[in-house]
């Protein structure tokens, strides 16, 4: 059978088998069979006692004590149990075989059987035609309570006869001093084990697609409430609290009319179904819907959806006012690109050679490395160059709206769409360059889509059926490898193979730090020409300096601290190389922690008299301090524990010049 199967990692069931009697001693032979081949917890529960006023309680605080997935017992124990708990309880299967290996194992004892069962219809058959062919006498018992039962066996046991039934039933009957045989069977129980597992299976699988539901809703910005065909609630997400200021409370089973208070919200309870309808709450306008849902086309409720509108106009407001600043023109070349370190040469000449393709480029490199500055130089050097050149941030917008700014809208995709549509970005950039920032951001549901562009070479307008070729060259940028990404399932496999035909990583600022010089000298010149040649005689000295920093935001914390340093540099007040290190330490963030940890190694050399050893080590640490704080004299005599006066006069004892 299917669910009888050794047990992987996936969740214990436990099942409670109750019984009595020859019941739980067979039940024991085949829980022990069982308990190497199913991923189950079998409990056995025996009751002692027939019929007493705490057999329900004392029962059902055993089975709530070992956290019982359902139970397993005969009809009479479920009659007591139904309505009392939360937990299933099926009754234990019985197969016509069953009636006949029990008839079979009776004959022997007396030709005179009673069969004696809570509920007859069990037997599902008339076995009444083996009396003539087994030359046996069957009767029936029947009964609703234990007591009941006792004294319908009492009165047969005048007959000399045997009995077959549940494990209550062979208890009477052996009292009476009759043989009694159990109507249960390992197999009985067996199935009925297996129909437990398949039950718990299914309702594992609806709880886990409920919770999965749930946490579906409760993702999206948009508020839905769910009601069905009285408009009671049965769904309200998180969105729906949040936008129309809704009490925490479980709201499932009020009324719609009654949970949501303002007029405007009441009167969408009594509309039929509408698209789009703008309503006014409190200082708030949302764009609702009221759809129906339908069950072999009949009318079960309804789905009332609520969008923020100015959230909307405020993301699409700002987003084209970023991207008309932008423009859509690649500006930068690759003679803009200044480095002297081969690493960096060696990744603009390959870069180069990709231009000059049509395959799909994959840039890989920190923030601030300058990931859009090549995308463009790579437009720019390739036959595309007269064509647009697309860029868009794929972190910078919400989802949807990063959809229909690519594919582009159908008239009335969405409320506020334009009359006539509106073509998407890569429709624009047809025979140009698309540029996709940071796309290691972006959901697998719109990785789908995307995916289909590149292999397609194609795009379908949000709202619209319409296929549209385009012809396009992307060229994505990531700020982190996306292979983890494809391992951890964040990210598609096919859509990384599909990007990933040529890649370049662009090294940090921190492995060519030779490039320094040449980038300095680049951005004073243009920032600030008289402070320039003003500082150009120490400028070298000066970038030695820089070049101690390691820029954990690369090129771009460079450029912010020139930038500094040419605000708060006065050419005529910047007399000499000193004033001008200190400015550019100052300008200079997070040194003390990147200039060399505390765990540096220091060195000097061992003279014959400890004394004269001792100031060669003092004044090893000594120039450490002064090198690694040089231009803070605050922070040096910070570190320093001293004064001024005291700090000159041991510079000058140990023969130290500052």
């Amino acid at each position: 059978m299917p669910y009888l199967l050794p047990g992987g990692n996936s969740m214990t069931t436990k099942i409670a088998i109750v019984g009595q009697g020859d019941f739980i001693n067979l039940a024991k032979r085949v829980t022990a069979k069982l308990a190497h081949k199913l991923n189950v917890h079998l409990q056995l529960l025996e009751i002692n006692q027939a019929d007493t006023p705490g057999l329900v309680p004392s029962i059902l605080s055993l089975i709530e004590k070992i956290d019982t997935d359902i139970i397993i017992t005969g009809r009479f124990i479920e009659a007591l149990l139904v309505g009392k708990t939360s937990i299933p309880i099926i009754h234990l299967h019985l197969t016509p075989s069953d009636i006949l290996a029990a008839v079979n194992q009776a004959i022997p004892y007396s030709h005179r059987i009673a069969i004696a069962m809570a509920e007859l219809a069990d037997l599902r058959y008339d076995f009444s035609t083996l009396q003539d062919l087994l030359n046996i006498k069957l009767e029936y018992i029947n009964y609703n309570t234990p007591p009941e039962l006792q004294l319908k066996i009492r009165e047969f046991s005048e007959k000399e006869g045997s009995v077959i039934g549940t494990g209550l039933a062979v208890r009477y009957a052996k009292q009476y001093g009759m043989h009694g045989t159990l109507i249960y069977t390992e197999n009985s129980i067996v199935e009925s084990i297996e129909r437990a597992l398949e039950i718990i299976h299914f309702k594992r699988e609806e709880e886990k697609r409920n919770q999965a539901f749930l946490a579906i809703i409760n993702s999206v910005r948009d508020g839905i409430i769910a009601t069905d065909s009285r408009d009671e609630i049965t769904i309200v997400n998180d969105s729906a609290r949040q936008l129309l200021q809704l009490p925490a409370e479980n709201l499932a089973g009020k009324d719609l009319t009654d949970a949501v208070s303002p007029l405007s919200l009441q009167e969408l309870a009594s509309e039929d179904e509408f698209q789009d309808k703008i309503i006014k709450f409190k200082q708030t306008r949302l764009n609702t819907t009221k759809s129906g849902i339908y069950q072999k086309d009949v009318k079960i409720g309804n789905v009332l959806t609520f969008q923020d509108m100015t959230h909307i106009q405020n993301i699409e407001q700002k987003y084209r006012l970023e991207t008309e600043a932008k423009g859509q023109v690649a500006r930068a070349h690759f003679a803009d690109i200044i480095s002297a370190t081969p690493i960096m040469r060696q990744t603009l000449e390959r870069a180069k050679r990709f231009s000059l393709t049509d395959s799909t480029i994959l840039i890989i490199g920190e923030t601030g490395t300058g990931k859009e500055l090549l995308a463009q130089s790579i437009h720019n050097h390739s036959d595309r160059k007269p064509q647009p050149f697309v860029a868009i941030n794929c972190a910078a917008l919400p989802e949807t709206l990063l959809e229909s700014q690519l594919f582009g809208y159908e008239d009335g995709a969405f409320t506020g769409a334009s009359k006539n549509g509106k073509k998407g970005l890569f429709e624009i950039a047809h025979n140009g360059t698309v540029f996709l920032d940071e796309i290691n951001s972006i959901s697998l549901h719109f990785q789908a889509r995307l995916l289909r562009v590149l292999q397609e070479k194609e795009v379908v307008r949000v709202g619209g059926y319409k296929v549209i070729p385009i012809n396009i060259r992307v060229v994505a940028a990531t700020n982190e490898d996306l292979l983890p990404l494809v391992k951890a399932g964040k990210f598609r496999a096919d859509l990384y193979y599909r990007l990933n035909v040529l890649k370049l990583q662009i090294p940090p600022l921190r492995d060519r730090l030779e490039d320094i010089p040449l980038l300095t000298k680049q951005f004073l010149r243009y920032q600030n020409i008289e402070l320039y040649h003003h500082i150009e005689p120490c400028i070298e000295k000066l970038c030695a300096e820089l070049q101690k920093y390691t820029y954990p935001g690369n090129i771009r914390e460079l450029y912010n601290i020139l930038e500094r340093f040419s605000i708060l540099c006065e050419p005529q007040k910047v007399q000499d190389y000193e004033t001008c290190r200190e400015i550019i330490w100052e300008c200079m963030e997070d040194r003390s922690t990147d200039l060399g940890g505390s765990d540096q190694k220091l060195e000097f050399d061992l003279h014959e008299s400890y004394r004269e050893s001792l100031i060669a080590a003092e004044r090893v640490i000594m120039t450490k301090y002064i090198d690694k704080y040089y231009g803070d004299k605050t922070m040096l005599a910070s570190k320093l524990g001293m004064g001024r006066t005291t700090f000159y006069r041991k510079l000058k004892e140990l023969g130290i010049s500052y």
